[in-house]
């Protein structure tokens, strides 16, 4: 009960500080931008005080809120005589006119989605357990942040820029667990519906038609799946939205407050993820568009203060701002990597074939939505063009130059998520749809409401299209909802249609009234759902993250048995599960070759002076992902898996580096299809720690064992 309560001290303490800002820079002229506004100077601060925090080992419950005061009383002494500019309009208007129908649709999901998050996050999106939580608690842990290893995935992880980690440590940090941070892109989600909505009406749209781009945004696949998730591609998403409608304002307005807001939005944006380099030039675009302007230079310490700390660590420590891969401009290499872009082009995720995009297009909207947006699209990018190239063009034009970046910029570019941050653009000319004439305008709007009860229910088929092994389910038309509970569904719509009269005239109160019903409708989805046979209360249709269920067996034996163990994993890189509830278990990777202290950038530089230089036989070779290299001696630019901590291994030396590390526990995984070609294993599939433990069984005592995961105790009595 206290972390619940030092967490939402904590979170009230960065809202105030926000509003209290937000009111001195420049009051907004609305209630939805003010909303935005709070919500981007909110995650700023949360990060900055986290990545203070982090930075010097202190990154504990009492210093965050040591810092959030002094935050919060530099606003308060910063705002006594900020004063509300006359003329501010308030938009419960607005909220008044918002149709009831896509309301309640919209509702009914949110709460589905989070019945369904409490029921199964964080075990919907892989890289959650593979890294993006696995580092938040382990910063958590250790008060400070570092480096973590990922010697069986992407050595990149490693090094991305963290600052959605940093929030989902935030959330992790009171409460020592992931209860709100396995679902923590929920707000962002919301926040991107929230600012695509603000978009519309900035470009001229009525509240009953700027809610459709929202309303179908939170209807796609992608984004309902993240927002169950804790991934950070919703948050860098959602942040490129509130970037580019921050711009839009400061371009307008014209004031350095709001210019250095945009330049947060921004910095934020920039480090979230190594993908937002890809998609920047467009928001210089937009930022550009009415020409360079002094003002706009307010904006630059701003970006700079929320992504430069990421990319100079890398820089200083790894010798490139984007390691592992080397930093390249027209040909030139300014700072060398690990790898560069050819080894990043080595793997069966990169494509050249144009035929394949429409398919990655419907993957990214979601196929029942893609078919959907895309003939009511071309009609709505036909009118937005007739307004003017400012802002309407400019704004049309944002996901046309988002696919080329796309497509020749990201080395993997059939990953379908990447393109998230152009879906909410492309949905803009929704808001565009309709026509003069009356009638046409209900035949409009019963077409996006059917379209949107479309998603809901979908169909059981697959567009037939010949495609790589890989995408053989993204082409299904399947709805959102299982259709076991589509009846519930229903109910929860009309109940949501039913409470949205008295939301919408509460004002002030609108938003915790609907959070509260949205909330108390999910508690019971869960509880019922709970309790039904169908599917084991799997309400939602999702795609599965493709989890073998021997580590699903192995993960619920570690939750039922161990309880302050520090657990040492090895073979595949889904460490989190086994930090357990409660964030009680301590998770390592132990180097097999005595280097416990390395990471990939010290294996990469001394593999390149020549200190590091392992002699054959080797344990690992380096390749592609799911492609080998030329075999060659010398610097391995060709392979984006070296595998250089995997190469050499000595027995004495890990058992050492266990003991030193205090492991209890030994977690052996049978090797991803990624690495079993390429790492030596035995017969099952399983890395050489597993013969090393079975070579010694008064050391290692097998404690569970299935087809694909042994856990070893290692003995305390037997220890050197």
């Amino acid at each position: 009960m206290m972390g619940w309560l030092a967490l939402a001290g904590l979170a009230w303490a960065a809202v105030e500080t926000s509003r209290l800002v937000e009111r001195r820079l420049s009051p907004a002229a609305a209630s939805t931008e003010r909303g935005i506004r709070i919500a981007v100077i909110s995650l700023a601060l949360v990060v900055f005080s986290m990545l203070v925090l982090g930075a010097v080992a202190r990154l504990t419950v009492a210093g965050e809120f040591a810092l959030q005061a002094a935050l919060l009383a530099s606003a308060l002494v910063l705002t006594r005589s900020a004063v509300s500019s006359p003329g501010q309009r308030e938009d419960g208007e607005d909220l008044a006119r918002l149709p009831t129908l896509p309301i309640a649709i919209i509702g009914a999901l949110l709460a589905f989605a989070v019945a369904f998050a409490i029921a199964y996050a964080p075990l919907t999106l892989y890289d959650s357990l593979s890294y993006h939580l696995f580092f938040a608690a382990r910063w958590v842990q250790d008060h400070a942040i570092a480096i973590i290893p990922t010697p069986f995935s992407d050595e990149a992880q490693a090094y991305a820029p963290g600052n959605g980690e940093l929030y989902l440590a935030w959330l992790m940090l009171p409460v020592h667990g992931d209860a709100l941070a396995r679902m923590g892109q929920f707000p962002f989600g919301l926040l991107g519906a929230v600012t695509l909505f603000a978009l519309a009406r900035r470009l001229g749209a009525s509240p009953e038609r700027a809610i459709y781009p929202a309303a179908f945004f939170l209807l796609s696949r992608p984004v309902v799946e993240q927002m169950m998730g804790a991934n950070v591609d919703l948050i860098c998403a959602a942040l490129f939205l509130t970037t580019v409608y921050l711009i839009v304002t400061a371009v307008d307005r014209g004031g350095p407050a709001d210019w250095a807001l945009a330049g947060t939005s921004f910095g934020l944006y920039l480090g979230t993820k190594y993908l937002a380099l890809v998609f920047a030039p467009v928001l210089l675009m937009v930022a550009l568009a009415r020409g360079f302007r002094a003002r706009m230079l307010w904006a630059v310490p701003a970006a700079a203060a929320f992504s430069l700390p990421w990319y100079a660590r890398n820089w200083i420590v790894a010798g490139s701002p984007i390691y592992p891969a080397s930093l390249t401009i027209a040909g030139m290499t300014l700072a060398r990597g690990a790898y560069d872009r050819a080894a990043m082009l080595n793997t069966v995720f990169h494509t050249t074939d144009p035929r394949l995009f429409a398919v990655m297009a419907a993957r990214a909207f979601g196929p029942p939505l893609a078919l959907l947006w895309l003939p009511l699209a071309l009609v709505g990018w036909r009118a937005m063009a007739r307004r003017g190239w400012w802002p309407h063009g400019v704004i049309a034009l944002l996901p046309m130059v988002m696919v080329p970046l796309y497509w020749y910029g990201l080395p993997v570019n059939v990953d379908a998520r990447f393109l998230l941050p152009a879906i909410g653009p492309a949905l803009l000319p929704l808001a565009f749809v309709f026509p003069s004439s009356s009638r046409l305008i209900m035949l409009v709007r019963a077409i996006l409401v059917a379209g949107m009860v479309w998603l809901v229910v979908g169909a059981p088929v697959t567009i037939p299209m010949a495609v790589p092994w890989y995408m053989k389910d993204w082409l299904s038309l399947n709805g959102l909802v299982r259709p076991a509970y589509l009846t519930w569904f229903g109910a929860t719509a009309t109940a949501m249609a039913l409470a949205w009269p008295l939301i919408r005239t509460a004002k002030r109160f609108a938003m915790p009234i609907a959070t509260s019903v949205v909330l108390c409708t999910s508690a019971g989805l869960a509880v019922a759902s709970a309790h039904e046979d169908h599917a084991s209360g799997d309400i939602l249709d999702t795609t599965s993250p493709y989890i073998r269920s021997e580590h699903l067996d192995a993960w619920r034996w570690l939750d039922d048995n161990l309880r302050g163990a520090t657990i040492a994993y090895t073979g595949i890189n889904l460490p989190y599960p086994l930090t357990g509830d409660g964030l009680t278990n301590r998770v390592v990777y132990v180097a097999i070759d005595g280097r416990q202290r390395w990471r990939f950038h010290d294996y990469d530089r001394a593999y390149r002076s020549g200190r590091f230089d392992p002699l054959p036989p080797l344990l690992a070779t380096s390749s592609g992902e799911l492609k080998p290299v030329a075999v060659r001696a010398g610097w391995r630019e060709d392979a984006v898996r070296p595998r250089y901590e995997r190469m050499q291994g000595n027995r004495d030396a890990w058992v050492f580096g266990l003991e030193t590390t205090n492991v209890r526990y030994v977690f052996v995984s049978a090797l991803s299809m990624y690495e079993v070609d390429y790492v030596w294993h035995n017969d099952g599939g399983f890395p050489i720690e597993d013969d090393w433990a079975k070579a010694a069984p008064a050391q290692f005592q097998l404690v569970f064992k299935n087809a694909r995961v042994h856990v070893y105790e290692f003995g305390q009595g037997s220890r050197s």
